[in-house]
């Protein structure tokens, strides 16, 4: 590699928006405004904007400087501060992120199928029962397969495909110009979709069980550590996708306003997402007397996404029933398609990079490894296999990358944690400073222990099994890859150093 080699967004605008379709996902549109609800209404946006500034924001800073700095993926960033073998937590945060990506292409196709299905207005009245026997083909058990679903296979295909095509290509004219395309239109179809929601009978009913502030569930820890978990979780911190954006950044380009960009734009589709999808349930409560408690029961996504949203379509006048349901089922498939280029530029830049190959061969070894591993979650028992995936991929995954980063970067490492970034006037550490390597540490390490505690005295189950396997297995191959690969001679660490 070489320095004309470096490949770099065009813009800093592209940058941000890349970042930006990382951040928004699933969670935000539709387990956020459900999980606003469950947790004080209003009240719930205190512990979130708390948890945006101690954890969230420093965090993108974090990442942002590593990916800048070094100009290199998380697995060689760690094998250029410590020694060979740490790269095994680059390797686990690689193979995290595969995992995701393998699911996360699946849970996007069923975006685009619903999206056809609203359009087509082939969603029975019976909801819950076409999604999980119809259109899942659910075995209801972990250990029983109901062979594949070939109509969510191959969308998860024809998705691969697209990505392939995307992701090849250089950075300025595959993700980039995707994503200044993708996010600034979901973001006008979300605020369409929201103003269509106010003019609804009942919709204010929505309204005011989304923001109605119940202070008192202010005093459950609990609460506070659901809040900040969801907020790394959905800037995908600690597993290197950050990182994975920023080392293509130019050497002008201001990770700090870049990230609070990114934040603020969570932040707000957050928020929007939520006000829109209440304003529907309180308008399907109106329309069918039901009790608002009684339509929204749990905070999960698949819940809120796949039965009670194509519930709340059929409420509608027929004529518009396929118009808003293929609004906001595009509108999934946009927050899930974003991500998923996230994920793939992340895994990919690492095997480029340490097995010495191109860009092009890296995405396709990395997207044809998450096709393959996809096929497991287009099964009878595919959510069962996410389920019990989830606390360890989704959960101390995430914790592990996230000390690790922080103790190799900013205790270690002399290049990262005296970045004027983290200083103000007369050299005084900022507010950031402090969170992210102090505050940040602590709650991780908490989380950490306090999960793997409830882990340790829950009775052994096949879920168990699954995720402590899943572990096993990435760390014997995140061991062995550490030793086995060499970090190519780079002018670029040295260029932006």
């Amino acid at each position: 590699m070489n320095k004309q080699e470096k490949m770099t967004f065009k813009k800093e605008s592209g940058f941000i928006f890349a970042l930006v379709g990382s951040a928004i996902g699933f969670a935000n549109i539709l387990s956020f405004s459900a999980q606003c609800y469950k947790n004080g209404g209003g009240a719930f946006l205190v512990p979130f904007l708390v948890a945006m500034v101690i954890i969230g924001v420093p965090m993108l800073y974090l990442e942002g400087l590593i990916g800048k700095k070094y100009a290199l993926p998380v697995v060689s960033a760690y094998g250029r501060v410590l020694p060979r073998g740490f790269k095994a937590f680059g390797w686990l945060a690689a193979l995290t992120c595969l995992t995701i990506g393998s699911f996360y292409t699946v849970l996007t196709s069923w975006s685009a199928l619903y999206a056809y299905f609203a359009a087509t207005r082939s969603i029975p009245s019976d909801t819950a029962k076409f999604f999980v026997h119809d259109f899942l083909r659910d075995s209801g058990s972990l250990s029983i397969f109901n062979g594949i679903s070939v109509p969510i296979f191959g969308t998860t295909a024809a998705l691969a495909f697209l990505t392939w095509y995307i992701m090849t290509r250089h950075i300025s004219k595959g993700v980039e110009k995707m994503c200044a395309i993708f996010m600034p239109l979901l973001f006008i179809l979300f605020a369409v979709f929201a103003l269509i929601v106010i003019f609804l009978p009942g919709s204010s009913i929505g309204f005011y069980h989304y923001l109605n502030p119940h202070w008192s569930k202010l005093a459950d820890f609990n609460l506070w550590r659901d809040v900040f978990g969801h907020v790394f979780f959905s800037f995908s911190l600690g597993i290197g996708i950050i990182v994975a954006y920023s080392r293509h950044t130019k050497k002008e380009t201001n990770i700090r306003k870049a990230m609070l960009w990114v934040a603020l734009g969570d932040l707000i589709f957050s928020a929007l997402a939520g006000f829109a999808i209440f304003g529907c349930v309180g308008f399907m409560s109106h329309q069918t007397g039901v009790p608002f408690h009684e339509i929204v029961t749990s905070d999960s996504t698949f819940q809120m996404g796949f039965i009670i949203f194509p519930q709340i379509i059929q409420v509608f006048s027929p004529w518009l029933q396929p118009i808003i349901g293929s609004l906001f089922f595009f509108c999934v498939f946009i927050a899930g398609i974003t991500g998923v280029f996230s994920i793939v530029e992340s895994v990919a830049g690492n095997i480029e990079i340490e097995f010495l190959v191109t860009r092009k061969a890296s995405m396709t070894i990395t997207i044809l490894v998450m096709l393959i591993m996809s096929s497991v979650f287009c099964m009878g028992n595919g959510v069962h296999i996410l389920g019990a995936l989830q606390p360890m991929v989704l959960g101390y995954a995430f914790l592990i990358g996230g000390i690790a980063q922080i103790y190799t970067f900013m205790i270690v490492d002399k290049t990262i944690k005296h970045d004027n970034l983290w200083y103000g006037a007369h050299k005084k550490p900022r507010l950031s400073y402090y969170c992210v390597k102090y505050i940040g540490m602590a709650f991780l390490l908490l989380n950490l222990i306090g999960g793997l505690y409830e882990e340790a005295i829950a009775p052994w189950t096949s879920s168990h099994a699954v995720r402590w396997g899943w572990f096993l297995s990435v760390v014997i191959f995140a061991l062995c890859a550490s030793r086995k690969t060499k970090l190519a001679r780079s002018t670029l660490f040295q260029e932006n150093l």
